[in-house]
């Protein structure tokens, strides 16, 4: 274990070394910008906020409704269903952002078993707030709260059959000295709670209350970035608490608005790609590829292309 922690460390601190030597080597030179006003303010209500399972500061200006949908592929390969999560985010004011999405499941068609069905899976809800830069060292931070709520009978690894609260503060800082560098770090707090009166959750199911802090870079001079990424967890069951830590670095491309016109794919579409290592005091070590793809659009995006859809 202690091998394996010195090991993931290591690796943390050589992939962040890349990270900034190539943002030095690899700063592009400036260029006109052209785009014309509205391109800019779809490109600022579509910025990226996250990518995996990593949040970023921020939120949507007031009266900015977006929609946010993220297939997990990696469900091809691991399990008996797959999720189509989908996220419906408002901006309230300028400080305050209201989130609400599911993350209904269907069957897997390359994988077969107990779990090979539908379902609606879970609902989220969440608030954030922009602190801006109060914090010292950082340039913005985000504080926040999440609900993730079971409905049905989910399967216990999409949702363990508890109510999830989660708040959590999320800060970010552009290194002055690697050009198109940002360090961030999110702090959350994930405790499972029986709110909703349900059944007895199935006896695979332990219940867990998480702290997780997860500090990283991400590199990103144009559409295409590179991120580097460790994750803490300090996990308490009814029997005790261990550790986990996990690795992760990978690359995205977000596709320029200009091409998935093109190719007829309104909204921002982003692809991720991640490499993770792991290990979990008494569970093992894992490791593997995930990929995802995040679209995201504006309401009023999707009404216009509902009424076009109506006159043809």
């Amino acid at each position: 274990m202690p091998h394996l922690r010195s090991r993931l460390f290591k690796a943390f601190a050589l992939t962040a070394m890349l990270a900034g030597a190539s943002a030095l080597l690899a700063a592009p030179p400036e260029a006109v910008d052209q785009r014309t006003t509205g391109d800019r303010m779809r490109e600022r209500v579509l910025r990226m906020t996250e990518f995996f399972d990593t949040m970023l500061p921020g939120v949507l200006e007031e009266n900015d409704i977006t929609l946010h949908f993220r297939p997990k592929f990696s469900d091809l390969r691991n399990n008996e269903y797959m999720r189509f999560p989908f996220e419906l985010r408002y901006g309230l004011t300028d400080k305050w952002e209201l989130q609400a999405g599911l993350v209904p499941f269907t069957p897997n068609v390359f994988n077969r078993g107990r779990e090979h069905r539908w379902g609606p899976g879970e609902a989220k809800l969440g608030a954030r707030y922009d602190l801006g830069a109060k914090l010292p060292f950082f340039d913005e931070t985000t504080v926040g709260v999440e609900t993730r709520v079971p409905l049905g009978r989910p399967p216990i690894e999409l949702n363990d059959h508890y109510t999830h609260v989660k708040p959590f503060v999320s800060a970010a800082r552009t290194l002055r000295i690697w050009p198109s560098t940002t360090f961030y770090a999110n702090l959350a707090y994930d405790r499972s709670v029986d709110l909703t009166h349900r059944s007895p959750p199935p006896l695979a199911v332990v219940r867990r209350n998480i702290i997780e802090v997860a500090p990283g870079f991400l590199y990103k001079p144009s559409e295409l970035g590179y991120f580097t990424e460790y994750r803490f967890r300090h996990i308490t069951e009814d029997i005790g608490w261990h550790l986990s830590h996990e690795l992760q670095f990978g690359t995205i491309w977000d596709v320029p608005i200009a091409r998935s016109e093109k190719w007829k794919l309104p909204g921002k579409w982003q692809l991720e790609l991640a490499y993770k290592l792991g290990h979990e005091e008494g569970r093992g070590s894992d490791q593997g590829v995930s990929a995802r793809v995040n679209w995201r659009t504006t309401l009023r995006e999707v009404l216009a292309h509902g009424r076009a859809a109506k006159i043809w």
